[in-house]
């Protein structure tokens, strides 16, 4: 269960790739994930982190950033709810592919950086399990 906890984990942070292209730059991105699950309290994976270089052409499909995380198994997902509001973006995004996710939050972003807050809910093993997740990017340079 903890093995397909933390592949939604890694699913979580592919859906949170949701910014503007006009406010990204282009360039080596590092993303960090630290998801909890208040049913498993003892379930502390620590940070996912990924980095990821973000080409010019890349930054017109924001998307793409997150693309290599996107593998890790949720498909078949669509937008239900997005909106921004200044350098915030809202979101409610359901998958019913592999994994069957619920996932809404709200990423803040510059050029340079980005936070989030996003919870993710799935059924595991029969139950319902969700996820309570804290995404940070940032730009490190140039790829």
């Amino acid at each position: 269960m903890r093995a397909r906890i933390l592949t939604l984990g890694l699913c979580t942070l592919a859906l949170a790739g949701v910014v503007r292209a006009d406010d990204i730059a282009a360039g080596l991105w590092e993303l960090s994930l630290e998801a909890r699950v208040d049913a498993e309290p003892a379930f502390q994976p620590g940070p996912i982190t990924s980095n990821q270089c973000l080409t010019k052409a890349d930054a017109s499909d924001p998307s793409k950033l997150l693309a290599p995380i996107a593998s890790a198994g949720a498909t078949g997902c669509t937008y239900l709810e997005k909106s921004y509001e200044g350098q915030t973006f809202r979101f409610t995004m359901q998958c019913s592919g592999t994994f069957e996710l619920r996932t809404s939050g709200q990423v803040t972003f510059s050029s340079t950086m980005l936070h989030g807050l996003i919870t993710t809910s799935s059924l595991v093993d029969g139950k319902k399990v969700e996820f309570k997740s804290t995404l940070v990017g940032r730009r490190l340079g140039d790829c």
